[in-house]
């Protein structure tokens, strides 16, 4: 179908963040121009090709409290305001034009909550990730008990800025319907669930025969010997509500049981996520190690934070993907983990449970059961080829329904839609 390029102004706190491999694929496939407005941006190695050929990416700043290196609990309302606040004295001194539609990611700052102040006439979609529940979800359960005061008051008020941000949402958007069904039910019903899509291999074939055939390895610039298995772990940190202290004991466990195993771990080393409100800021990962050491550092490979290519690298090569975590919207790492054809044990959690079909395209376990989880990954590291069809299948699930390629058409024809209609009304 054959569609007017648009103008879009994409806001999200950081660039490329999970808008900006959309907005790439639209300049480079569609022909659209836009403008990203970001508060911080990546290294410009990590910016996709598009930008400054179609797509012009502007920084803002912030004021106020948001300006402080540490900002308590009960001051999260100020700092988004500030935030929207700053987005918007950006767009006044720089005037972006013309504007066919606003993209923005609220990630609980209200990144587009001041646009329509400055364009009030183009439709605005918002895109939503996560609505925190006061004692549900994520490490609420298991942290309740000893979380300070300020904690609790905060995830009874951390929401604010995201209903402000669906009141004035033409378009309110979000990437799977365990996501939607967080959010109050007055919200649900015109909120559209749309995945945005994972990076897939370009010969997704290739990647599958690649694994049938066992080729020599290579993982992160070492050779892996004739006959290793590889046990991967991927999180933007290692914390707990990516499961690392799940996988730890696991690691472990597999690496006593088998002496072929190397265990390939991927994530940056200090947690950033406030909802671990007693691991914030800290470097999780080695206080975990202090208290049950590696059972061979040898085979415990820690890789850091890694490029996109070395992640993809490590998910190549992988044997079997563990995703351990918290109910928390599906990790990214999970969904590339199963487009290149890797066996994956997650955690039987409702977000897992809406991508993962038991037993045909991946494995689920109890996470209070260790003893089964370490069963189901002995089984699949004992027998890799007779378990190679769950690999496969995940990678067509993946392919069908959450790679760019499947996902970006009809986000465009989505967007499209929406600014013809605002055109004819």
């Amino acid at each position: 179908m054959d569609q007017e390029p648009l103008h879009v102004l994409w806001i999200e706190p950081s660039f490329p963040g999970r808008l900006g491999a959309m907005a790439d694929w639209l300049v480079r496939r569609r022909g659209y121009r836009g403008w990203f407005f970001c508060h911080t941006a990546e290294p410009r190695e990590d910016w996709p090709a598009s930008a400054g050929q179609g797509l012009e990416v502007q920084t803002f700043g912030v004021g106020g409290v948001a300006r402080e290196a540490s900002v308590t609990w009960s001051r999260t309302l100020e700092r988004s305001l500030c935030y929207s606040y700053g987005c918007w004295e950006v767009l006044e001194s720089r005037r972006p034009r013309p504007v066919d539609l606003i993209v923005g990611r609220s990630a609980m700052l209200g990144s587009s909550l001041f646009a329509p102040v400055y364009a009030p006439s183009p439709p605005r979609v918002g895109f939503f990730d996560y609505y925190v529940h006061a004692r549900a979800n994520d490490l609420a359960d298991e942290d309740a008990a000893g979380a300070p005061a300020a904690y609790s008051r905060w995830r009874r008020s951390v929401n604010a800025i995201d209903l402000l941000d669906l009141e004035s949402a033409d378009l309110p958007w979000t990437p799977t319907r365990w996501q939607r069904h967080l959010y109050p039910r007055e919200y649900r019903d015109p909120m559209w669930v749309q995945h945005d899509g994972v990076a897939t291999p370009r010969d997704p074939s290739a990647v599958l025969d690649a694994r049938a055939g066992q080729p020599r390895r290579t993982l992160a610039g070492r050779t892996l010997p004739e006959g290793t298995r590889v046990v991967s772990f991927a999180a933007r940190t290692l914390d707990r509500l990516r499961g690392f202290d799940r996988f730890w004991t696991l690691a472990n466990a597999i690496l006593r049981a088998r002496r072929d195993v190397v265990c390939a771990i991927v994530g940056g080393p200090v947690v950033e996520r406030g909802l671990d409100v007693h691991h914030h800021g800290k470097d999780y990962a080695a206080g975990l190690r202090a208290e049950a050491p590696a059972v061979d550092p040898e085979r415990t490979w820690f890789l850091g934070r890694c490029s996109r290519a070395t992640t993809a690298e490590v998910l190549s090569a992988s044997d079997l993907h563990i995703a351990p975590g918290r109910p928390y919207p599906v990790a990214r790492s999970l969904l590339e983990a199963m487009g290149r054809g890797c066996v994956v044990l997650a955690s039987d959690t409702a977000p897992h449970r809406e991508v993962i079909t038991p037993g045909r395209d991946g494995l689920l376990a109890d996470p209070g059961d260790p003893d089964s989880m370490l069963a189901q990954a002995l089984a699949v590291l004992d027998d890799p080829d007779g378990h190679r069809p769950l690999g496969e299948a995940a990678a067509e699930t993946v392919r069908s329904r959450y790679s760019r390629e499947a996902c970006l058409p009809r986000i465009a024809e989505r967007f499209a839609e929406l600014a013809a209609s605002r055109r004819r009304g």
